[in-house]
């Protein structure tokens, strides 16, 4: 798989996945919240590890600069989430807004960012970026992914 369709079926399962936190009950929400959390800190991790700097050696400095300010708020977002106690009135709040945050990024990603890098790089070029891409995913493990998530958001450098 090419690196935009995989990055493009990612953003369709974690908009499905909000979807359904919408219309569950508390008890499904926190274990969506979880799956929320780990495709999301996959996501960001592929995207800053290969797609940015393949972007960038593309010359799309500006629109990569943007997507990691977006990504570092995500990521706060996510870490705020996974602090909270499963029945703090703010969580289904966070989540809104986690979900808010998510939907304007893939939205700019895919209407500016990926047309961008398809009308610059070969079919070959994403192909094989989708590869690597793969093999980082296969390589993280659910519990690094929660790791991942919980620490990275009192990481973040905001400007």
């Amino acid at each position: 798989m090419d690196a935009l369709a995989m990055l493009k079926q990612q953003h369709q399962e974690v908009d499905e996945l909000f979807d359904r936190i919408q219309r569950c009950d508390e008890e499904e929400r926190i274990t969506l919240l979880g799956q929320i959390s780990e495709r999301l800190t996959m996501h960001a991790e592929i995207e800053e590890r290969h797609f940015y700097p393949f972007a960038r050696r593309m010359g799309i400095q500006d629109m990569v600069d943007h997507s990691l300010q977006e990504h570092a708020e995500v990521k706060q977002l996510i870490a705020e989430i996974l602090q909270l106690k499963r029945h703090d009135p703010r969580l289904m709040q966070d989540a809104m807004k986690l979900m808010q945050s998510v939907k304007s990024h893939v939205k700019e990603e895919e209407d500016l960012l990926f047309p961008r890098v398809v009308s610059l790089a070969s079919r070959d070029d994403l192909m094989n970026l989708g590869m690597e891409m793969q093999r980082t995913m296969d390589e993280l493990s659910r519990q690094e992914l929660l790791k991942m998530a919980e620490h990275e958001g009192s990481n973040v450098v905001t400007e």
